[in-house]
């Protein structure tokens, strides 16, 4: 018996897809790429802030009598171009604490746009060596130009008996104040003795030691002597003084 024929029918038809390529992208954290992106943001923010809040205003205050406050703003003239975040305190404050006499300086900012600063100043008592200005602490700085040196006194000596010139010379004015004499010229020598000129005329030697006792002792010789008729007195002794007196025609 004839097999049976397979029965005949459609062919199914098979497509095939379209080939696809796959790109396979690193492992990128996208913060990473918002950096720079971020950086220009904040470069832009500190652009606008220096911008936006200068500094107009400095405000001087403290003990001044050489200095005045239009003297001190106008050493700092360059803090207006700066702004409030930008300025440099420690620039302003080692400016100012160079300046001869000051002796104490405290800067801050007060918001929006202040400079304040507070100065102290040393009192000015002698020209040193007669290119110096010596402070009534014993500092020695230069001569403020708008300074009139004219009424202070001299002091002249080794830098090492700056300090030593001071104590005298106070102690001299102390003593020697009541009766209206203070000192033109005080000069300290390379071993420490003691010279003095005074305003009434007067060439004092003090020599280096027993200064106080000596003092003492001029001060009385101050009230005994004739103040015209003496030239000169030399302390350098134990318990006396040797007087140089003034000629006939010194005192006509």
């Amino acid at each position: 018996m004839a097999k049976k024929a397979a029965p005949r029918g459609a062919t199914p038809l098979v497509v095939k897809e379209p080939m696809q390529w796959r790109i396979t992208m690193p492992d990128i954290a996208w913060q990473w790429l918002l950096l720079p992106l971020i950086v220009i943001a904040l470069a832009a923010g500190v652009r606008w802030a220096y911008h936006s809040w200068p500094i107009t205003s400095v405000d001087v205050k403290g003990r001044l009598s050489v200095w005045n406050a239009e003297d001190i703003a106008g050493k700092i003239v360059w803090v207006k171009d700066e702004s409030f975040f930008s300025l440099d305190l420690q620039r302003v404050y080692q400016q100012l604490s160079g300046l001869p006499l000051i002796m104490q300086v405290t800067v801050r900012k007060r918001w929006p746009n202040t400079l304040e600063v507070n100065l102290y100043e040393d009192v000015p008592m002698a020209i040193w060596n007669g290119d110096q200005l010596l402070s009534g602490n014993g500092r020695l700085s230069e001569i403020p130009a708008h300074l009139n040196a004219g009424n202070l006194a001299r002091i002249d000596g080794d830098r090492n008996y700056a300090e030593a010139a001071v104590r005298h010379f106070r102690r001299i004015q102390q003593s020697l104040g009541h009766l209206n004499i203070g000192i033109s010229r005080l000069t300290v020598s390379s071993v420490g003795a003691v010279d003095v000129e005074l305003s009434n005329g007067w060439q004092v030697r003090f020599g280096r030691q027993y200064f106080e006792e000596r003092v003492q002792r001029l001060e009385l010789l101050i009230a005994q002597l004739p103040e015209a008729a003496v030239v000169s007195v030399d302390l350098r002794y134990g318990k006396g003084a040797a007087i140089g007196w003034r000629t006939v025609q010194e005192m006509g």
